[in-house]
């Protein structure tokens, strides 16, 4: 950075704010533009596609510079930020007429008054309407790890603790837009979003008690218990969301709930490969369209989306909260006020993020306007919203909760409101007497000229006086000749100027009218600021209030949604339990059926992975349907531990833990990991976490290396699933000939894709029926994928000399029968009885025990 040295004085401020913000765009306020000068501006300009141009030199070197309107900065500022930007903006301190007044020389004073980072986003243009904007903070510990995550737009303020092999899911689960994390914490994929914060002023306490006494002290509370039980890690991780916030908003705090341990939620947990896999709230392409979230949103508010795509993103584990979910949506659709329900929600503003605007002191007519009618939509659902369900009471009586504010908003506020206090009009006429006195005199100069001007000519008895705006003197009185010495003998008239015709006069009231016209406008304009500001004042006075009545519209938003769903009759509400069942009936994959052209039918199938089967050997060709089926499973355990109904005609579902799903792996050449090794590390999680109440989709363990290499993999993965982790799995594969396995491994049932071949050609039924394939149709799918004929008919009879051949593809050994390590403990136990030293009840005793542990391993 090039020292301030014979700088300009505007130039010197630029150099000393920019020293203490260098990884920041300084948006530098000059006027009516804000400008960026040196490697900002060309950075900038190279960004924004706009004219870089220079002003000045500094050593001998023209500066570089370029300018946006003040007007338009948000447009620009969502372009940088989208571009991975910090902007830091430089605010004039001073009012320049009020500078001029007292005799400032020099420039106006300037400083930051905020940091514009992704993760402390307010304004509307800057964030996605259906999206949360998270900035998270994360604290190591001895033996865990702390996360804070908070949403300055709405207010949410959360922690969690976890191990450190659980970060990744918690930032899968929040995809934050920023992230405060020591370097020694390993991020994976979200690393590019770690902020450096070197040169922040941040007041981050010193240890867990410190940070447990300053959150207390921020919330006005006593001790941090009082809002629940917080680990050490977790109150640092929160501590330091905190301090984040305060050094970027230069002091002011957003409206912020206090924090609350998201850990006592009991949450699904699911990695971040698992979530990439099944796109749950974002396709491949990042768009919401082929999404999970996108194929069952009914959502018609920016903050029900939110709401539901939060459900999605963290399914709960917990049966109580489930079925609290499952009654009210159900009571909405059984109701009948569904569609009124969504009609009357439909274009609900955002109150909560119109809340947190206000709250920082950026509240603009229109946040306020967003209030007000938010709060008529609620007044308005109170008589649509059934009751009978706690959840359904809770929210019934968070609707509606400030009727006077209601009431004085409606008045107070212009329709339409403007997009800034700034270009005026936004409190309405007749709410302020002195405004309307105001804005009278400013828009109605003629009026009250002319009322002026008839009373001073009753006044003086001369009809034909008349009120004239003189360049030179301002307003004055044009009398005619035959009265001019009349009005000279009054003491009030100074005659200013004789004309061929007539005289002008000044007068003291006139003089004073003439001075308040010229400065009606200016009044006008802080009487509406003072105006606003008392307005301001009354709806934070609420705004507890006021943020639970958001939540309640949004959760209302989300329970028609559901209910929207559920009426078509293709969706129905799973039954839930704590047990470990898994029963599908006529599942469909609600992605693919949402994408499916009008009048095309989704091939529903059942699966039952309940105790005796608990894990499914899939089987079959390509492009006959194994990946949807597997993701269609899963994505049917999201939406179920969501609260939400789902594609089938009945689902029985014992929660699940953990989700885990390993299909389409890809390399990650960034990392230099082959597809292969890949595999490997997703394989190895799996079998590393999960347990009998998980639930696991895999498909094609194996294929990334040699024959024997894949297949001894692929069996040893799946006697680990079944003796080991004895978790609820589907197993895809081409490996057919692991269907031997069924035989050793009790609770291992085959299914396969159903084809039909007729008359030469292959046909995919995309059915699930029990069995196993008995070859793999790949040639038949090169065909389809458009490999040429010539080759498609040599590699037909390559394999058909295989078949008659089978030493010339070097064929897998047979498999041996695997026994699982329940039926070792048994035969162990066996062998440590002695018969012949036992009596006849002894040995009839441990028989029964035997038979009983055995029972008891196979219903597990």
């Amino acid at each position: 950075m090039n020292d301030a040295s014979g700088a300009s004085p505007a130039m010197a401020q630029w150099f000393a704010i920019k020293a203490r913000h260098e990884d920041a765009l300084l948006f530098f306020r000059m006027g009516d533009f804000y400008e960026l000068f040196f490697a900002d501006a060309q950075a900038a300009s190279a960004a924004l596609d706009i004219a870089l141009t220079a002003r000045g030199s500094h050593q001998g070197q023209p500066v570089p510079m370029c300018g946006v309107p003040v007007a338009q900065a948000e447009m620009y500022l969502a372009r940088l930020i989208r571009r991975g930007f910090r902007v830091a903006i430089v605010e004039q301190m001073e009012d320049p007429a009020a500078a001029r007044a007292r005799g400032a020389k020099g420039p106006l004073a300037r400083d930051v008054v905020r940091l514009v980072t992704p993760g402390t986003l307010t304004e509307e243009a800057l964030l996605e309407a259906g999206r949360a904007n998270f900035l998270v903070a994360v604290a190591a510990g001895d033996a865990a790890v702390g996360v804070a995550w908070a949403d300055i737009s709405t207010g949410l303020f959360e922690t969690e603790a976890c191990d450190a092999a659980g970060l990744g899911a918690i930032l899968g689960r929040l995809d934050p837009a920023e992230i405060l994390a020591p370097d020694g914490v390993e991020l994976g994929p979200f690393t590019a979003r770690r902020v450096t914060t070197g040169r922040l002023a941040m007041a981050v306490p010193a240890g867990p008690e410190a940070a447990r006494r300053e959150l207390a002290q921020k919330f006005g509370a006593a001790s941090l218990e009082a809002f629940g039980d917080f680990t050490g890690p977790e109150a640092m991780a929160a501590a330091q969301v905190l301090a984040y916030i305060t050094a970027t908003q230069m002091g002011a705090m957003p409206r912020l709930a206090h924090p609350t341990s998201a850990g006592v939620a009991g949450r699904l947990a699911m990695d971040a490969a698992t979530r990439a896999s099944l796109e749950l709230l974002a396709a491949r392409g990042g768009t919401e369209t082929g999404s999970l979230l996108g194929a069952v949103k009914r959502t018609v508010s920016p903050a029900g989306g939110r709401k539901l795509a939060a459900w999605i993103a963290a399914p709960l584990c917990q049966l109580e909260p489930l079925l609290a979910r499952q009654a009210a949506w159900l009571a909405v659709r059984d109701s009948g006020q569904a569609e009124p329900l969504r009609a009357g929600l439909r274009g609900t503003p955002d109150m909560a993020r119109a809340l947190g605007r206000i709250a920082l002191g950026r509240a603009s007519p229109r946040d306020l306007a967003a209030v007000r009618a938010a709060l008529e939509v609620a007044a308005a659902l109170r008589g649509l919203l059934p009751g009978g369900t706690a959840l359904l009471d809770e929210t019934h009586a968070a609707l509606d909760p400030a009727p006077e504010l209601r009431a004085m908003l409606r008045r107070a506020l212009a329709e339409p409101a403007p997009l800034r206090l700034e270009d005026g009009g936004a409190v309405a006429a007749g709410f302020d007497p002195e405004l309307d006195a105001e804005r009278a005199l400013r828009d109605d100069t003629r009026r009250v000229i002319a009322e002026f001007q008839s009373e001073l000519a009753q006044r003086y008895g001369v009809a034909s006086l008349k009120i004239r705006h003189h360049a030179q003197l301002g307003y004055v009185l044009e009398a005619p000749a035959i009265a001019v010495e009349k009005l000279r003998e009054n003491p009030e008239l100074v005659l200013r100027q004789g004309m061929a015709n007539g005289a002008r006069f000044t007068h003291p009231e006139l003089s004073a009218l003439d001075q308040r016209i010229s400065e009606a406008a200016a009044r006008a304009a802080m009487r509406e600021k003072l105006v606003f500001s008392w307005l301001v004042k009354q709806v934070m006075a609420s705004d507890q209030a006021l943020a639970a009545c958001a939540e309640a519209l949004a959760l209302a938003d989300v329970l028609q949604s559901a209910a929207n769903l559920a009426l078509g009759g293709r969706f129905c509400c799973p039954e839930l339990s704590d047990e470990t069942d898994f029963c599908v009936q006529a599942g469909r994959h609600p992605v693919v059926e949402a994408a499916l052209p009008p009048g095309t039918g989704f091939i529903p199938n059942e699966c039952d992975l309940s105790a005796g089967q608990r894990l499914m050997l899939l089987t079959g060709p390509n492009m006959a349907g194994k990946s949807t089926f597997l993701r269609q499973n899963a994505l049917l355990v999201i939406l179920a531990q969501a609260g939400l109904p789902v594609p089938a005609d009945a689902m029985r579902l014992g929660l699940v833990d953990r989700l885990f799903s390993r299909v389409g792996a890809a390399d990650d050449l960034a990392s230099g990991r082959s597809t292969f090794m890949v595999e490997m590390i997703e394989t190895a999680a799996i079998l590393h976490q999960a347990g009998p109440r998980s639930f696991v989709i895999v498909d094609e363990i194996g294929r990334g290396t040699g024959t024997r290499d894949g297949l001894a993999i692929a069996q040893a993965v799946l006697e680990a699933l079944h003796n080991g982790n004895r978790c609820r799995a589907i197993f895809a594969t081409h490996f057919h000939e692991l269907f031997l396995l069924t035989e050793a491994l009790p609770r291992l049932k085959a299914h396969t894709m159903r084809v039909k071949e007729f008359r030469g050609e292959v046909v995919f039924m995309h059915e699930v029926v029990a069995g196993a394939a008995q070859k793999s149709w790949g040639v038949h799918v090169a065909r389809l994928a458009g490999v040429p004929e010539t080759i498609a008919k040599r590699a037909e009879t390559l394999l058909k000399a295989a078949e008659r051949n089978v030493s010339a593809i070097s064929p897998l050994p047979l498999f041996a029968e695997t026994a699982a390590p329940a039926a070792d403990a048994l035969r162990a136990r066996l062998e440590t009885l002695n018969p012949d030293a036992m009596t006849s009840r002894a040995a009839l005793e441990a028989l029964y025990k035997l038979r009983e542990d055995l029972r008891r391993e196979e219903k597990c």
